[in-house]
């Protein structure tokens, strides 16, 4: 049978012409002095690195710091205790821009108590793997700027999808893991790598995204793309100087005439939805077009989704009664659910009132969403 639309596209997005190491390559980690000890105690704790890119391992960024907690080991009184002791769910944790997976370090011990490997990563130019005199959020723009102009790199969600398929290679091989048995949830930027890697590898057998699904597509015909732009606007306004630069030129060699202002006169440059539509067809090829959250959400089905937003979120703008954003998206993925008789695993859980932001009652109904799709699920 032929792969849908979406997601050939989306696989080769994340591939773009790389092939995946022959075997996970895995090594200890240097030491962390910031890491959260106290909130790992009487847990069992793994500081790894991984290579994701074995053609370019000498990369910084080739590297992925990988953080492994899980439930202190238990002497076994025969082997099938022992199984059952070395089989367990697994959920993957992703953090927000600007942090790291340090940031997550009280939800993953929570998982790991609860009886899963909890496991967590820091994302391209962020944590360990920031750029020596730049903070995270600040390297992590200027990647974004370098993909802009063609480095060829993909730091906005791809690339990490593609870091976050190799951590499941390695977790198959893990015999503390349950192969059938790993989720997959996140924060803002690690919401989005929730919902593409579930989408993009059904080795997620569950996935509860948080403030992190959104329709780019409509945000950039309503022009509600602001928040979102926002969040990472230093590549936007280096599109715009560029895309302006590029007009002053074709006017000039086209008829001589005047230059165009290439800036409104306070050194930054107008975001328009042209703009914005550059910027992700640059950094996210295909997504307008094949693999945007309506066209993506609905390849899910019938694997357990939980998507979590705040009911004024303006990064993930939705309005039930008019359907907007957010909405439109699960509109498509409740019918594809319901077409397999399997509404009942998709969830769409709004805080009322709530802005961008991850709350208490969200991680709750995450919690309670694994526990009944993975850990009671054996």
């Amino acid at each position: 049978m032929a792969q849908p639309q979406a997601l050939t596209a989306l696989r080769a997005a994340i591939a773009r012409s790389r092939t995946a190491p022959s075997s996970p390559q895995v090594r200890p980690a240097p030491a962390r002095p910031a890491a959260p000890s106290s909130a790992f105690a009487g847990l069992h704790v793994e500081e790894l690195q991984l290579c994701s890119e074995a053609d370019n391992a000498a990369s910084l960024q080739a590297w992925v710091p990988l953080r492994i907690v899980g439930p202190p080991a238990a002497a076994p009184s025969n082997g099938t205790q022992q199984q059952q002791q070395r089989q367990r769910p697994a959920v993957i944790l992703l953090h927000a821009t600007g942090v790291d997976m340090s940031s997550l370090a009280e939800q993953q011990a929570a998982f790991a108590r609860r009886g899963f490997v909890a496991v967590a990563i820091d994302c391209r130019y962020h944590g360990a793997r920031s750029e020596v005199g730049a903070g995270a959020r600040d390297g992590y723009q200027l990647a974004l700027v370098r993909a802009w102009r063609g480095s060829g790199e993909r730091p906005f969600l791809l690339d990490n999808v593609w870091d976050l398929q190799r951590v499941l290679d390695y977790l198959q091989q893990r015999p503390d893991v349950d192969a059938a048995r790993i989720g997959v949830t996140g924060i803002s930027l690690g919401g989005m790598h929730s919902w593409l890697l579930a989408v993009a590898d059904d080795r997620i057998a569950a996935a509860a995204p948080m403030i992190g699904v959104q329709h780019f597509g409509w945000a950039v015909q309503q022009g509600k793309y602001h928040a979102r732009v926002e969040s990472i606007p230093l590549v936007f306004q280096a599109a715009a100087a560029d895309m302006q630069a590029d007009r002053q030129q074709q006017q000039q060699s086209a008829d001589g005439g005047d230059s165009l202002p290439l800036s409104n006169g306070s050194g930054s440059y107008e975001v328009t939805p042209e703009v914005v539509a550059a910027v992700w067809d640059r950094l996210l090829p295909g997504l307008l077009e094949h693999y945007d959250a309506p066209q993506s959400l609905p390849l899910l089905a019938p694997r357990p989704l939980l998507v979590a937003n705040g009911e004024l979120d303006p990064r993930c703008p939705m309005q039930a009664r008019v359907k907007l954003g957010v909405e439109l998206a699960m509109a498509a993925a409740r019918a594809a659910y319901e077409q397999q008789g399997a509404a009942d695993k998709l969830q769409l859980y709004v805080v009322p009132g709530c802005n961008h932001e991850c709350t208490a009652c969200m991680w709750e109904q995450v919690h309670a969403f694994f526990d009944r799709h993975l850990l009671n699920a054996a």
